[in-house]
């Protein structure tokens, strides 16, 4: 009776749970589950089993275990007989039919054949080579792109269709890049797929995914849609509300042909006794921790690409309200400089509305001739000045009416440096100013070259018998003795060191971390000495100078603590003049209306590390971002050009390459391979970084500074990398 009961209870239970699937069914299933997606060829029995025990725990030796491998073999020896085999595709080990198996390997020589007969992707290979590049929802696999059809199988036992699609397009390229996307890139523009706004937009969506992309391309709808309910600044609303009316001032912005944000403007009065610089008051709009600055405090910066911008506000803010347009009211934070001869005498901060009369380019006011009051004064307060001129042409390719291409080569002129001269003496009054209220500030600091690098340079210079030695620099504090700023360096080597002196203490202020300014101004002096004797040499030599003392500069950085600008010779230097794609620059603008009022500090000392810190890592990632969409966007107007040959110079020798300025202006860069210079021949860069030299050769065969014409060789047009050949070579000759 019990065992009846026993019975109906495991009859009941297996009706339940519905039908017992087939043993092979049950075991591939585990199978699938215990292998997963490993890249080996599984067809061992042992090897198999032995995974099944590894991932469920199972023990391999006793009754138990021989007992359960029996049953395995069994039910794999069943699946064998029926033409079944255990294989690896896309989604792991499976335990495949004869019927799939015929159907894959038909499959696979099918594909094969075709990859290996084409020197050019048809419709499906063009579809499938998008899904790798592009890598987003909105380009589906074609359903062709298969092994069994029905199913979304790519590999088959040993043979994967994408690896072989991958492997066809490096060979069909022609191209000679380590990497797929160059090729893939490569296929598809040139079969007309895809266009240059495409690649460039696919890129940076590539790099969000990896994290290098910190960007969005949009705004939130519900910020787009609550600023652009603003409503247009009244002017004599804003002057009843307590604003400083400056509407009487002729302003002007003075800006690149195509900008659309103008952040400043600037103009004379008194016959040149006061210089008054505006800039958008952006911290009217954008609160402290509301949603809105969160936004653009994650941002930090706006980012200026070939085809588009990315900014740090939204449209309504960024283009409009915010921007400093000709004939409209504006809000704006006014800087009135009161000049002795041409040094800043005195600053007096203003929160006011203003109208700008007209906004102008740089080319517009060079060939208007009705600016020279404004360059006179630009040229008169530089001429005083012991800060450095490194300038170089930039490339500028934009592009316009869909995909096509402009490249622009951007050199510094009277315009530009006189507007950089005014935002810089603007940014140094507004540091100086805060600084001695004690706010908080991320400053803009640049520290002196790096003892080390100097000492390079030295013997580099020497060894070109150039009769040129800078000095060693000094990161002596003001007040600070020698005693003191080796203890400093001791501590910060080995912990905390300190030495006993007897040197009286400094008071702190906003100035009781920069560099000694005597200590700076005599580097910078022998830096300008170092310039002025390069001129004087012959073309490669002197090249070689400029290039070296280029790449002697530290970059600035944001910090908590001001330690000063070695570049610009200030003591204080904060970033205030473009709040419209700077976040620094808004918090600059919010601790000044504090200061004017009189009321805390917005952002306090605890808040400002991180903030410096964030912002200089957004500010590095979107220089990034530019340089390299600057890059692809020039590598892709190449593709519409005829073959380029460049009269290039050697501007850096680093093993294993060659640097090489194309133009000779700073503008175009690329890099050879030693490699490319002899096959046959060894080829190293002596320890000066001066020469190339060949084991099997007296004279150098390359020196730093000298001409070295080379072609275009081959284009990355997914990250803008130049393949260079020498002019002389052709592919396959030494």
């Amino acid at each position: 009776m019990d065992r009846r009961r026993r019975n109906n209870s495991a009859r009941r239970q297996r009706q339940q749970r519905g039908p017992k699937a087939p043993d092979d069914d049950r075991l591939w299933r585990r199978l699938h589950d215990a292998l997963g997606q490993r890249a080996e060829d599984v067809h061992g029995a042992d090897e198999v089993w032995m995974a099944v025990c590894a991932r469920e725990g199972l023990p391999t030796e006793g009754p138990e275990a021989r007992k359960a491998r029996s049953a395995f073999d069994a039910t794999l020896s069943e699946a064998t007989k029926r033409g079944q085999r255990l294989l690896r595709d896309g989604k792991g080990v499976r335990l495949r039919s004869r019927t799939d198996i015929e159907a894959a390997e038909s499959a696979r020589l099918h594909w094969q054949a075709r990859l290996d007969g084409s020197d050019a992707p048809d419709e499906v290979l063009l579809d499938v080579l998008r899904c790798h590049l592009f890598e987003d929802p909105l380009h589906t696999w074609p359903e062709t792109w298969t092994l069994i059809p029905g199913e979304r199988v790519t590999a088959w036992d040993t043979f994967d269709l994408n690896t072989a699609l991958l492997a066809w397009a490096r060979r069909a390229s022609g191209l000679r890049f380590r990497e797929d996307a160059p090729h893939v890139a490569h296929l598809l523009h040139a079969a007309g797929a895809v266009g240059p706004r495409d690649l460039i937009e696919a890129r940076l969506r590539q790099r969000a995914r990896l994290r290098e992309n910190p960007f969005p391309e949009s705004w939130q709808p519900h910020l787009v849609e609550s600023t652009a309910a603003l409503n247009e600044v009244d002017g004599d609303v804003e002057v009843a509300a307590g604003r400083t009316d400056l509407r009487h001032l002729p302003f002007v912005t003075i800006d690149p042909h195509d900008a659309k944000d103008f952040d400043d403007a600037v103009c004379l009065t008194e016959e040149g006794a006061v210089l008054w610089v505006a800039i958008a008051d952006v911290a009217s709009y954008v609160r402290l921790d509301t949603p809105l600055d969160r936004a653009a405090r994650a941002r930090a910066t706006s980012v200026y690409l070939p085809h588009a911008v990315l900014p740090m506000l939204p449209p309504r803010l960024a283009d409009d309200l915010c921007s400093l347009r000709a004939n409209v009211d504006r809000r704006a934070m006014v800087l009135e400089l009161r000049l002795d001869g041409h040094e800043v005498a005195a600053c007096v901060p203003h929160e006011a509305v203003i109208r700008v009369v007209a906004n102008r380019s740089y080319e517009d006011v060079l060939e208007s001739g009705d600016a020279t009051d404004l360059l006179d004064l630009a040229a008169g307060m530089r001429k005083g000045d012991l800060r450095l001129e490194l300038h170089q042409a930039e490339l500028r390719p934009r592009l316009r009416d869909g995909d096509a291409i402009h490249v622009e080569i951007k050199r510094p002129n009277d315009a530009t440096a006189m507007i950089e001269t005014f935002m810089v003496a603007a940014n140094a009054a507004v540091g100086d100013l805060l600084g001695s209220a004690g706010a908080p500030l991320p400053w803009r600091c640049h520290l002196p070259p790096d003892r080390v690098e100097v000492e390079a340079l030295n013997a580099r210079l020497h060894a070109l018998d150039v009769p040129i030695e800078l000095p060693m620099p000094s990161h002596r504090t003001a007040g600070q003795s020698t005693t003191e700023e080796l203890s400093d360096l001791l501590a910060g080597w080995a912990g905390t060191i300190t030495v006993e002196t007897e040197e009286p203490s400094v008071e702190e202020d906003h100035r009781s971390e920069v560099i000694d300014p005597e200590a700076r101004q005599a580097m910078l002096d022998a830096l300008r000495r170092a310039q002025h004797a390069a001129s004087e040499l012959t073309g490669a030599t002197r090249r070689v100078v400029d290039q070296s003392l280029f790449q002697l500069m530290q970059r600035a950085s944001y910090t908590a603590t001001n330690t000063g600008h070695f570049g610009l010779d200030l003591d204080a230097y904060a970033h205030f003049t473009s709040p419209i794609r700077r976040y620094p620059d808004l918090i600059a603008h919010r601790q000044l209306k504090a200061m004017m009022r009189g009321e805390p500090w917005p952002h306090n000392e605890e808040d400002m590390e991180t903030l410096a810190a964030h912002c200089g890592d957004r500010g590095w990632a979107a220089k990034r971002l530019e340089w390299e969409a600057v890059d692809q966007a020039f590598a892709l107007h190449l593709t519409m050009t005829d073959s380029e040959t460049w009269p290039a110079r050697v501007v850096a020798l680093r093993t294993p390459f060659v640097h090489l300025d194309l133009n000779d202006d700073g503008a175009l860069h690329g890099r050879l391979h030693l490699n490319a210079l002899s096959k046959q021949n060894r080829l190293h860069i002596d320890d000066h970084g001066l020469v190339v030299e060949s084991e099997d050769e007296r004279e150098p065969l390359l020196r730093l500074g000298a001409r070295y014409p080379c072609r275009l060789r081959g284009l990355d047009l997914w990250t803008g990398k130049l393949d260079l050949a020498p002019a002389g070579h052709r592919p396959g000759n030494p």
